[in-house]
């Protein structure tokens, strides 16, 4: 959250800091717009959510990083999120009572803009379904070929409990995931930090200008 404040927002202020969950909030184009960091997992995530949800946030972008499902999803790339699926997670079961599976969609109106701005500013850009995981050394290439079997692009923690909380509360949401490993065949730490740092940026801009534009 501090990096993308100071890169991206003109006179950012914090606003909060507890359990180390900062948030900014300044202006990009003369529009308010607030950076919050979330924690790992959905647990965390969906707190967050909901309180934004409370604050009165009406449109939430999720940015993070994510594994590739698919050999023609690079490292270096960017995945826009069209929907989120899930592993059995105790989360979303609270929510649903186990019987019910949640809406795990994102809203089209942004993740359309979304895709073009990333584009524009050189990143590869791939547009599809991801799923969420709760166990992160639990994800190895057995898994990965299960997965992209099944359709999804890349592997995360927390784009299905924004999906649900989306729908449930009637928030406008979006995921843009920047592919760091690869779990089709094992590739991870191939970018250095001042990579990844620089096309972080450029997905927190892209973000930040269609989160103004609206």
């Amino acid at each position: 959250a501090k990096v993308f404040s100071s890169s991206i927002l003109e006179e950012p202020r914090l606003i909060n800091e507890n359990r180390g969950l900062y948030a900014y909030t300044g202006k990009f184009r003369g529009k308010e717009i607030s950076i919050v960091a979330h924690g790992m997992g959905m647990p965390s995530a969906m707190i967050v959510f909901e309180e934004l949800h409370m604050l009165g946030a009406k449109r939430i972008i999720r940015v993070g990083t994510t594994g590739s499902l698919r050999r023609d999803v690079g490292i270096g790339d960017a995945v826009v999120a069209t929907s989120a699926g899930h592993f059995n997670s105790s989360s979303l079961r609270q929510y649903s009572g186990g019987e019910i599976i949640l809406p795990n969609s994102f809203t089209h109106t942004l993740t359309e803009p979304l895709s073009r701005s990333l584009g524009s500013r050189g990143l590869r850009v791939h547009v599809g379904p991801v799923i969420s995981s709760d166990a992160f050394y639990a994800e190895d290439e057995s898994l990965a070929e299960k997965l992209s079997n099944l359709g999804f692009y890349s592997i995360e923690m927390e784009c299905a409990g924004l999906a649900a909380i989306g729908w449930m509360r009637g928030i406008e949401t979006a995921c843009v995931l920047y592919v760091t490993d690869s779990l089709v065949d094992g590739a991870k730490g191939l970018l250095g930090a001042e990579r990844v740092n620089t096309d972080m940026v450029k997905i927190g801009e892209a973000v930040a200008e269609v989160l103004a534009s609206l």
